[in-house]
């Protein structure tokens, strides 16, 4: 039964997110937002809704293993699984600024992580935690790179495409946010409460079923868009 509520909420997860990045990409799109800035924020981010959820509830519940883990986790996945089956399907080929920029971006707040969590490791505090100095950081860091990289890519005037269809109804786009959202909150605790119970069962840590079972799961939304792209 726990197997069997571990699919379905992840499955509300997948189905709410989808929801939710359709949902605000129609509302982007009736604003006449360009796509490129779509598709840097509500499209990134809408993918990375499911380990959004799951890390918050865990952090809500105090269950700070499953939160770490699962973000940990998502981003071995991402890196390892998912570059590695789009590989297989095709060569990839890299753009100059994905050389110089975006992968030593990425190594850059993969070390600031391990930083900001080693406090007892490098002296800076008796034990080694994520504090809310440190999440405000990551925030402002994190704004701060969205800026940059919309300047850097500039705003360029789009002319809509021959063939292209008609904008979202509005009505539809804020039911499918609306619902979006309740399938990520509802599904997110019914995922996490059936992980923390086979944890349990099978009688390994949180730790590990988060970085393995959760973090694979929520990170499936990445796999599909990459293997699609």
């Amino acid at each position: 039964m726990d197997i069997l509520l571990l699919i379905v909420g992840l499955g509300l997860i997948l189905a709410g997110a989808n929801f939710l990045t359709d949902g605000s990409a129609a509302v982007a799109q009736r604003l006449r937002v360009p796509e490129f800035i779509i598709g840097l924020t509500i499209v990134a981010v809408g993918t990375s809704t499911p380990e959004l959820v799951v890390s918050v509830l865990s952090a809500i519940a105090g269950k700070s293993d499953v939160a770490i883990g699962n973000i940990v986790g998502s981003n071995i996945f991402n890196v390892f699984v998912i570059l590695g089956i789009c590989a297989l399907i095709r060569p990839l080929p890299l753009t100059r600024s994905t050389i110089r920029r975006d992968i030593p971006i990425g190594m850059v707040v993969s070390l600031l992580l391990f930083v900001l969590a080693s406090d007892a490791l490098l002296h800076l505090g008796p034990t080694d935690r994520l504090g809310r100095g440190d999440g405000i950081l990551m925030l402002i860091l994190y704004v701060a790179l969205m800026w940059y990289t919309i300047r850097a890519a500039g705003r360029t005037e789009e002319t809509p495409a021959e063939g292209a269809k008609a904008p979202m109804a509005a009505w539809l786009a804020a039911v499918m946010i609306v619902g979006g959202l309740a399938g990520l909150v509802f599904g997110g605790e019914l995922f996490l409460d059936s992980a923390t119970a086979l944890a349990r069962q099978l009688g390994v840590s949180e730790s590990v079923i988060a970085i393995t079972l959760v973090a694979g799961g929520t990170s499936l939304p990445e796999l599909a868009s990459s293997v699609v792209s």
